[in-house]
C-alpha cells in the first residue's frame, strides 16, 4: 500500500462533491480493511463501504466499515491490536455498545487515526458481525479507482447477494429499520446502493437464493418470524410511500415515513459523489426496488423477464389519474409493476 492514497493533498484531488472530511473517513475505512486483511483476520467485507470494491462505478462515500467472521471476539481484538502496532496508519481502538438490540451478535469498535483536515479527534467504526453472511462470493483487490489502492484481496459479496441482504432494510415493520430512530438517511442509502447494484444485471434467480438466505438468518439473529411475503408487502408500502408527492413534501398531515424519506434525502445526497441527487430520482430508485420485490414473489418472473422488466421493456398497464406525471421514469416502473401485479402498493 501507498502512503499517498491517505495524505491531504491526495484526498483534495478525489472528493467529488462530497466534503475532504468524508473523503478521508472513506478512505480510512478501505486502509481499515486492508490491514484487516494483511492482519490474518478471515472474514466478509459487507455494507456500504463494499460497494466502493463492487460496482463498476461506484456513487457514494460511507463512514463505517461492516464485515462478517466466524471469528471469535478476541481473534478479532489480537487483529486490530496487529493493525495499530504493525502499520501504524490507526492509533488506537476501543470497543463500542451498540445500541439496538443488545442480544444481536454483533461487535463494534471505533479505530482512531489522525485527519490531515481537522484537529478533533477522528475515526471510523468498525461493526462485525460474529457470524458469516450466506452469500455468494469472490475475491477482488481493495482497489477504487485513483481513490485507493492496495494489493489486499479482500473476500466480497456477489451483487446479486448484497441486493438480496439490503432487500430487508427498508420494510419499516418487519425486519428494516424501524420509524422514529433517528436513521432518515440509512433507508434512503440502501434503496440508492440497490438500484446501482441492479445495473450490473444480476440474475432474479440468483437474487432470490439471497434474500431467501438472508431472511432465513436475520430472522435467527433478531429473534423473529418474518416471512418472505410480509416483509415484500411492507418493502411495497414503503416503496409507494411517496408515489404520490411530485416534490419533496412538508407539513403536519404527513405519514412519520413519508416524514422521514423527505427528511432524510438532504443529508443522504451529501455522501455522494455526484450532486444534484433529488426527489425524483429517490423516486424512481424506490420505484425499481418495488419492481425487484414484486419479481421476488411471483414465481412466474424468470431471469429474462426480470431483465426486461429493468430495461423497460416488458407489458405495463397504466396507472390510475396523473400519478407519476412529471417523472416518466419511475411511472413506466410502476406501471410494469402493475401489469405484472394487478395491484398497487398506493
Amino acid at each position: 500500500m501507498s502512503a499517498k492514497y491517505l495524505e491531504k493533498s491526495h484526498i483534495e484531488t478525489c472528493h467529488f462533491s462530497a466534503s475532504t472530511l468524508l473523503a478521508e473517513q472513506a478512505i480510512m475505512c478501505l486502509e481499515l480493511v486492508s490491514e484487516l486483511v494483511k492482519s490474518g483476520l478471515d472474514f466478509q467485507f459487507k455494507g456500504g463501504n463494499s460497494l466502493l470494491l463492487i460496482l463498476d462505478t461506484p456513487k457514494r462515500f460511507s463512514i463505517d466499515v461492516d464485515i462478517a467472521t466466524d471469528c471469535k471476539r478476541d481473534e478479532i481484538e489480537m487483529s486490530l491490536d496487529l493493525c495499530v502496532d504493525k502499520f501504524g496508519v490507526f492509533k488506537c481502538w476501543k470497543p463500542r455498545q451498540h445500541k439496538t438490540k443488545p442480544w444481536i451478535p454483533l461487535a463494534s469498535y471505533y479505530l482512531y487515526y489522525k485527519s490531515g483536515f481537522t484537529d478533533d479527534e477522528s475515526s471510523v467504526m468498525l461493526d462485525v458481525q460474529l457470524r458469516r453472511s450466506n452469500y455468494r462470493t469472490s475475491r477482488k483487490s481493495v482497489v477504487c479507482g485513483d481513490i485507493y489502492k492496495s494489493d489486499a484481496l479482500v473476500e466480497l459479496p456477489l451483487p446479486s447477494s448484497i441486493i438480496g441482504d439490503k432487500l430487508l432494510t427498508l420494510g419499516p415493520s418487519t425486519l428494516g429499520i424501524p420509524v422514529g430512530k433517528g436513521k432518515e438517511a440509512q433507508r434512503l442509502k440502501h434503496v440508492f446502493d440497490i438500484s446501482r447494484l441492479l445495473t450490473m444485471e444480476p440474475k432474479l434467480s440468483d437474487i432470490r437464493e439471497s434474500f431467501t438466505n438472508c431472511l432465513q438468518q436475520e430472522n435467527e439473529i433478531q429473534v423473529t418470524k418474518q416471512s418472505a411475503d410480509a416483509v415484500i408487502d411492507d418493502t411495497l408500502k414503503f416503496c409507494g410511500s411517496i408515489v404520490s408527492y411530485p416534490q419533496i413534501p412538508s407539513g403536519d398531515t404527513l405519514s412519520p415515513i413519508v416524514e422521514e424519506n423527505a427528511k432524510g434525502i438532504i443529508p443522504f445526497a451529501s455522501h455522494l459523489f455526484d450532486s444534484g441527487y433529488n426527489w425524483k430520482m429517490l423516486q424512481t430508485d424506490m420505484a425499481k426496488v418495488a419492481l425487484c420485490m414484486t419479481a421476488l414473489k411471483d414465481t412466474a418472473i424468470t431471469d429474462t423477464i426480470f431483465a426486461e422488466m429493468l430495461g423497460m421493456n416488458a407489458a405495463k398497464k397504466p396507472l390510475p389519474g396523473v400519478t407519476l406525471n412529471e417523472n416518466s421514469t419511475a411511472r413506466e416502473l410502476w406501471e410494469q409493476i402493475y401489469a405484472v401485479s394487478g395491484s398497487l402498493p398506493f
